[in-house]
């Protein structure tokens, strides 16, 4: 009893609009279709409900048919932004709405079955104003609402025992409950959207920083593959110096020896930090990584699959294999990102060898044909920042004016000493 009583006095007193949960984009449709459909049916509910009133109540009681009119409409008005206040003006229009029907003017012309008319037409609007303010509250908060409900369409039929008998209080009852089934029902139906949406969005996070560990495994392995070579090299030259070059000191092989032991360790902590790193479903790579000098391979598969490509490549001379195979990756997903997103467009490719960066632009114009349904998690343009994070330089990518979609990319050189 304490929890209902508690609830009452929150409903009535205590409580506060911002204490709801905030309202439901229940309307998909254009504002103004919206603002003409309340309009004209909160306009046939003044014309019916002022007819209604001036019959039971006379030509004399305007001021008060008036003051039920604005306690009828103005619910409706509230409920979207104060869904409390609403409930609380709907039950004292209700309440007044009983009280003029307890106390009617002359009404010679109103016959006795037509006498609780006025009581259901008042009590229409109220209706989705009591389910949308339930289906907002918190757990417990609905308790107080639902009893001013009930008590109120209980005094409606109370009112109406010496014209209808038991008919209206039964019907009353009836409808109420209804209402507030809906009301709960639409409660419960949000929240499970709610428990859906945040599923959702965990998985998807999950999802996107799985893709992101598999980004920076992909290139910790690409890594590998390029300092393995150097340092595999590193620890053959300086083995082999002694033989291959003539009069070597005994200091000097040892120095020889000593920098092909470093750069086998280096080799060997290398391995085992890819083993840290990688999927333990993925497998090693061990071809050559590619660089520059296979762009064009990259970009005549993507025109013999329909792309249409503007290209101009600058060669890959001096620029260092870690550049290269960042710059190759970013243009094969820049390229796929542009087929996946914008089937029909035109694509203009340009990678351009600047003093101290390498400038990557790929753009393509709006999409001439829908775009097919894809699975992807949209992380390709995350692996994309991920390289430029390791290389150093600038990124940006978004959407252009006519509708198509800008990657620009400048990754840094080391800059070239005179010396």
């Amino acid at each position: 009893m304490d929890s209902y009583g508690a609830s009452l006095g929150w409903a009535l007193l205590t409580g506060r609009d911002a204490d709801l949960e905030p309202p439901s984009a229940w309307w998909r449709g254009p504002v103004w279709v919206k603002a003409v459909l309340t309009g004209s049916v909160l306009a046939v509910l003044l014309g019916l409900t002022y007819g209604t009133w001036a019959r039971y109540l006379g030509g004399s009681s305007v001021p008060l048919i008036f003051f039920l009119l604005i306690l009828q409409i103005t619910p409706p008005l509230l409920v979207v932004r104060f869904p409390l206040t609403a409930v609380r003006v709907a039950a004292a229009g209700m309440v007044s709405a009983i009280i003029a029907i307890l106390f009617p003017a002359d009404h010679a012309p109103f016959g006795p079955a037509l006498s609780e008319w006025p009581l259901h037409v008042q009590v229409l609007p109220y209706l989705p104003v009591l389910a949308m303010t339930l289906a907002r509250t918190k757990p417990g908060q609905g308790k107080g609402i639902s009893i001013i409900a009930v008590a109120l369409a209980v005094a409606v039929g109370i009112a109406q025992l010496p014209r209808a008998g038991t008919k209206t209080l039964v019907w009353s009852l009836v409808v109420v409950a209804v209402t507030i089934v809906a009301g709960y029902g639409m409660q419960q139906r949000r929240r499970a959207l709610e428990q859906a949406d945040a599923a959702e969005r965990t998985t998807v996070e999950e999802r996107t920083k799985r893709a992101t560990l598999q980004e920076r495994a992909l290139i910790a392995r690409e890594l590998h593959d390029i300092i393995g070579h150097h340092l595999s090299l590193i620890a053959l030259r300086t083995d082999s110096a002694r033989y291959r070059v003539p009069d070597v000191s005994e200091a000097a092989a040892e120095e020889f020896h000593a920098i092909g032991v470093a750069a086998r360790e280096a080799l060997d902590e290398a391995r085992r930090l890819v083993g840290v790193l990688r999927d333990t479903d993925a497998e090693p790579e061990h071809e050559p990584q590619p660089g520059l000098a296979e762009v064009p391979s990259l970009i005549d598969g993507c025109r013999a699959s329909g792309i249409e490509i503007r290209a101009e490549i600058d060669d890959g001379d001096g620029i260092p294999a870690l550049v290269e195979l960042a710059a190759y990756r970013i243009l094969q997903e820049a390229l796929s990102n542009a087929a996946r997103h914008s089937p029909g467009a035109g694509v203009d490719v340009v990678v351009r060898r600047e003093p101290d960066g390498l400038t990557i632009l790929v753009e393509n114009g709006a999409p001439s044909r829908p775009a097919a349904p894809t699975a992807g998690d949209g992380t390709g343009l995350a692996g994309i920042a991920e390289r430029v994070t390791l290389i150093g330089g600038t990124y940006e990518a978004g959407p252009r004016p006519d509708g198509g979609f800008r990657v620009a990319v400048e990754l840094d050189l080391p800059r070239v000493s005179d010396a």
